[in-house]
């Protein structure tokens, strides 16, 4: 779920009950993507918020629309057919070293004296 890899986000959001879907104008969609999205904050992002939220839409944005279908859910992992916990446990983990990777690479870029980023 996207509030659980943008927990951040997700606090100052002003849409925390829409699903993806209520977020894009249907007449955005082309050829199956969609590159605006209408976002609401409840307040103006911070510039190091800002940044999470170009992570956001990049994933987002990869989304593929089915206009002509219903709405489900699908696994698209190493076989559309068959789900595993194995292969579910090793995405999980790759996501947390991935997750994990990205918040030292953000606490490093951070333009804040030494002593205050041991702290952090």
């Amino acid at each position: 779920m996207l509030k659980e890899k943008f927990p951040r986000l997700f606090l100052i959001s002003s849409c925390k009950d829409s699903l993806v879907s209520d977020l894009v104008d249907p007449g955005q969609i082309m050829s199956g993507a969609c590159h605006s999205w209408n976002l609401g904050w409840r307040r103006e992002r911070f510039a190091w918020e800002k940044c999470i939220e170009e992570q956001l839409l990049d994933k987002i944005s990869k989304i593929h629309w089915n206009l002509e279908g219903k709405d489900r859910l699908i696994w698209v992992g190493k076989n559309e057919q068959e789900y595993t916990i194995k292969f579910g446990y090793s995405v999980l983990n790759k996501e947390d070293a991935i997750h994990s990777y990205e918040v030292f690479q953000l606490l490093w870029s951070l333009k804040i004296p030494p002593s205050a980023l041991v702290c952090a």
